[in-house]
């Protein structure tokens, strides 16, 4: 994380004329999946990468974020992908230095997100990254599955009760969409949004990974 942070500084600083210019110009390709809480969109998405040989940013971009910025992690993960907290956000910074404003954690997210995209063709998994790129640059994909497969799979990761992780799911799935909302106006779960919408219900992984990758060659005449 650290090596890619610094190569994404010193690109930035031998570039920044022309990023100033036309930065629209500097995006590499990219594509970015959307998902709904207890669907392999990680998984999904390194099979892509692999495939491509491209990176993937999910969590690493809050990895980047808190040491870019000098913030603490557990921070971030507490405004990330969250229903806003007028509490938090108001008073949070009086209270204790080391918090994070969730408008200051989404200012930030936006600069890492178009600084990988400017340096190499990337996967962005969630985080509204697609709405921060531009649409003609990249592949937007949304990854879906019944309620009850993907209760099922959070109990299994989280090892806990069905009723756990059907809260868990249902506050996951609320708080995105709330961020998206509020931060991008959009409905997350919009399909027009999307250029692809794949229901995992009867689709594997390794099929949606070829759907995906066939699709993004289409659009863009990959080899």
């Amino acid at each position: 994380m650290r090596m890619w942070a610094l190569r994404l500084e010193s690109q930035q600083q031998r570039e920044a004329p022309t990023a100033v210019e036309s930065p629209r110009q500097l995006i590499h390709p990219y594509i970015a999946v959307s998902r709904e809480t207890g669907v392999d969109a990680a998984e999904v998405a390194r099979s892509i990468a692999a495939k491509l040989g491209w990176k993937v940013l999910d969590s690493e971009l809050l990895d980047y974020i808190a040491e870019q910025y000098g913030v603490s992690r557990l921070a971030l993960d507490y405004v990330d992908e969250r229903g806003a907290s007028w509490f938090h956000d108001t008073f949070g910074k009086w209270l204790d230095e080391q918090l994070v404003s969730q408008a200051e954690y989404v200012s930030r997210l936006g600069t890492v997100v178009l600084l990988a995209a400017q340096h190499e063709s990337t996967i962005f998994v969630g985080r509204g990254a697609q709405f921060v790129l531009p649409p003609e640059a990249g592949l937007s994909v949304r990854l879906i599955a019944p309620r009850k497969q993907r209760i099922q799979r959070i109990a299994e990761l989280r090892q806990c009760s069905q009723h756990e992780a059907e809260k868990f799911i249902e506050e996951s799935d609320n708080g995105r969409a709330e961020f998206v909302r509020r931060y991008f106006q959009r409905d997350v779960a919009d399909p027009q949004l999307y250029d692809l919408v794949i229901n995992l219900e009867r689709t594997s992984r390794e099929s949606a990974t070829e759907l995906i990758l066939n699709h993004y060659r289409l659009r863009f005449r990959a080899g």
